[in-house]
């Protein structure tokens, strides 16, 4: 962007591109806004939308090994949720804890959407007990659970593995064991469903498990890493 103009339409996501840019200067960045007032003021009247708030999730990657930076970055994904959601930042937990404790029944469109904005932050600061809950529901359509579980047992996915990749997620025995119960019950429903036959339900049920124990020893082999540097730094 190399001249500064007023445009008729922005939207978060153009928003955070601007100002997370590194090709423009403060001033270019000032500029934007100054001819994008009246356009980035009725942002803050609007509901953010999943694909925006995911875009913005997308641009505050966490770092495995650096835990105050993470921590910075949790306050910021908790008031861009509360402004998602449009409720106040102090009301965050008691709304995940509500749509965990109503089992995920919403049935409107605008809830849904809301249930996948929670879902991203979860996936990046929750407890292992709501992470455990909300893979439940990631994998409750028999029809993409095969794909959701693959994508979200991918490195680099914003799922399961990212999340247990940071040290201060270490999954321990207990927690291994309802997320294997959790995707063996999601893939038997989808063999009664008739979406996967009998052969197809246990290779993808043996490479699941595989595929935990890996992500839980690449958390042990992290966290003796950090250990290690501490005492030899």
């Amino acid at each position: 962007m190399d001249k500064i103009t007023a445009i008729d339409s922005i939207d978060n996501i153009t928003l955070q591109r601007v100002l997370s840019s590194t090709k423009l200067t403060d001033n270019q960045k000032a500029e934007f806004i100054r001819k994008n007032s009246a356009e980035i003021k009725n942002l803050t009247k609007t509901e953010i939308s999943k694909s925006e708030f995911l875009q913005m999730m997308r641009s505050r990657p966490l770092v495995r090994l650096r835990p105050l930076k993470n921590s910075f970055t949790k306050k910021g994904d908790t008031i861009l949720l509360a402004e998602a959601l449009e409720i106040p930042e102090k009301d965050v937990k008691k709304y995940i804890n509500s749509i965990i404790e109503t089992n995920f029944e919403i049935h409107n469109t605008q809830d849904k959407d809301n249930i996948e904005k929670v879902k991203t932050y979860v996936y990046r600061h929750g407890t292992k007990d709501q992470v455990v809950r909300f893979l439940e529901y990631e994998l409750s359509d028999v029809k993409t659970m095969l794909t959701k579980l693959y994508k979200t047992l991918e490195d680099n996915s914003g799922g399961l593995a990212d999340y247990f990749s940071r040290p201060i997620h270490r999954m321990d025995n207990n927690t291994l064991r309802k997320l294997y119960s959790t995707i063996d019950k999601s893939l038997r429903n989808s063999l009664n469903a008739g979406y996967i036959n009998a052969e197809e339900c246990n290779s993808h049920s043996q490479w699941a498990l595989v595929r935990i124990y890996q992500i839980q020893n690449n958390s042990k082999l992290i966290r003796a890493y950090e250990v290690y540097k501490d005492l030899t730094d």
